[in-house]
């Protein structure tokens, strides 16, 4: 009877099972129809708490709610800490670290960034807040003393010898070496911690830096942190819960007891289910706060602009999307080349320069640059996002002719540049406007010195699209936060709010960032309507 339910685990070494106790009474009416049941109730073993040690010398004085998240991570070895973004994960875990460290319990900890830009975010706040030092693997100089990260190898020189420094800071790409995991194993630094910070950008435990990371397996401590454990599908859990030694089953009986199964020969995901099991699970093992719930924040509002393209610009992107409509009715679409498509009629919205180099249209710029215009003439300050670097480009140029101070952060920036740049537009009342991708900033960085966000384009889901507009909306935020997003009329543009705002079914595309062939078609016509 057991081997009959999808949501059982069995111990072979211990020779028990395991099942959610939301289910317990379920069972117990299950049995009692055969058999007569006895319940036993095991006493749990006491586990001591510990505390904060009182008038401990923090550098910067924590929030109560960060307080609570040092104790608590006192009091568990491995967890999720799942704070709303802009709640000061980093802090919790750096002051967590430090009084482990000054209990003895710790020799070095090791944080793991998700976005490969915030090693240098990482490397601020422990510099800022912390006692203890701190070092990104491969670091090395160049003869005029500037520093620069070193290749792969340099990385795993650096653990195979004694490193000095408390906190030890790399990237998630990094784990896609295996001669990283066996320098870590060989533990010459002995690393009693870890955390992975925007642990979801780790999702996948089919890909190489997923299967390296749930090899990582000896640390006492691990902590995943993720303001968005579930982006957008359940599956998304299950790498932070299995590293963390939450969740015991393998991948393939994860989904079994998550997806419902149908489509062509019954193994397209097509659904989900138990997901109050999936719940409960994340609850018991995490922490999570909102900001309504533990800060005094002010109001955020959220607007619509629409905007009409002018008849060039309309007859520009009218070519495009009948180039689009002939391609479909020409090719076999692979999940390449459907993710080009989509992009190619987003692209004719933003900026049609991206696609010609005689036609130099948008209707979202023209207005952009209005509103910019009108944001610091108030006194303001405004972050610009879109998914283009040339767009970027041509809003830079636009504001230099202007004589708008500006700085701009996108791929083409190196992230230590990209750090300064943060910094320049946080603290210096002259620069008014940063423009970056919301791949590249959306994630991890601190923007509070801006009260207006604009999205010249947008991500096609909900999760990214709020990860990127809390940028300017956390700790540190004193006036009213406004997010805008720009949309050309009768475009692709309103056919992906409707996916945001969860009008039209996610695909697959949109669901797991993957289009298998038979959805591609479908996905693109979806967008063409």
């Amino acid at each position: 009877m057991l081997r009959q339910l999808d949501f059982r685990y069995y111990h072979k070494d211990i020779k028990e099972w395991e099942v959610p106790i939301t289910k317990l009474s379920y069972l117990i009416s299950m049995f009692s129809t055969h058999d007569d049941i006895q319940l036993k109730v095991c006493k749990e073993e006491h586990t001591p708490s510990f505390s904060i040690p009182r008038d401990y010398p923090f550098r910067t004085k924590p929030y109560q709610y960060q307080l609570d998240g040092i104790n608590y991570g006192l009091n568990h070895n491995n967890w999720l800490l799942l704070d709303e973004m802009g709640l000061g994960k980093t802090l919790q875990i750096l002051y967590l670290s430090e009084v482990l460290k000054d209990k003895g319990e710790l020799d070095h900890c090791l944080i793991i960034c998700g976005v490969n830009s915030l090693k240098y975010n990482w490397l601020n706040e422990i510099n800022k807040h912390s006692r203890y030092d701190a070092m990104i693997l491969g670091t090395r100089y160049n003869k005029s003393g500037k520093s620069y990260i070193g290749s792969m190898k340099d990385r795993i020189d650096d653990l195979l010898k004694p490193i000095k420094e408390f906190f030890i800071i790399t990237n998630i790409e990094t784990l896609r070496d295996n001669k990283v995991i066996e320098a870590l194993k060989k533990q010459v630094n002995k690393i009693d911690m870890i955390a992975i910070d925007e642990a979801h950008k780790a999702k996948s435990p089919t890909s190489i830096q997923g299967k390296n990371l749930l090899k990582i397996t000896w640390p006492k401590r691990k902590i995943a942190l993720t303001g968005t454990i579930l982006l957008n599908s359940p599956l998304d859990a299950y790498v932070p819960l299995k590293w963390t030694e939450n969740e015991k089953s393998n991948f393939t009986k994860f989904k079994q007891l998550y997806c419902e199964y149908g489509g062509f020969r019954g193994v397209q995901i097509v659904g989900y289910k138990n997901l109050d099991l999936l719940h409960e699970q994340i609850k018991i093992n995490s922490l999570r706060r909102k900001k309504s719930e533990v800060l005094e924040l002010p109001p955020k509002t959220y607007k619509l602009e629409y905007v009409e393209m002018n008849d060039t610009q309309a007859r520009f992107y009218n070519d495009i999307k009948q180039g689009v409509i002939d391609e479909l009715d020409k090719v076999k679409l692979n999940p390449a080349y459907a993710m080009s498509l989509s992009f190619r009629l987003r692209q004719a919205t933003a900026y049609t320069g991206i696609l010609s180099s005689t036609i130099m249209e948008s209707a979202k710029l023209d207005r952009l640059e209005d509103l910019v215009e009108e944001i610091i003439a108030e006194g303001n300050k405004v972050v610009v996002f879109s998914s283009f670097k040339p767009t970027l480009r041509e809003v830079e140029r636009r504001l230099n002719k202007k004589n708008i101070h500006n700085v701009i952060c996108d791929g083409d920036v190196k992230d230590s540049i990209i750090n300064e740049r943060k910094d320049q537009f946080n603290q210096d009342p002259n620069c008014k406007v940063l423009l970056g991708t919301w791949q590249k900033m959306g994630t991890g960085f601190t923007l509070t010195g801006a009260n207006y966000l604009i999205f010249i384009d947008t991500p096609f889901t909900d999760g990214l699209f709020q990860q990127a507009a809390d940028r300017i909306y956390r700790i540190g935020a004193t006036k009213n936060v406004t997010i805008i997003t720009l949309i050309t009329k009768d475009t692709v543009d309103e056919r992906v709010q409707d996916i945001i705002e969860g009008k039209a079914a996610l695909s697959d595309f949109v669901v797991d960032g993957i289009i298998n062939n038979e959805h591609a078609y479908d996905f693109i016509n979806f967008l063409l309507q």
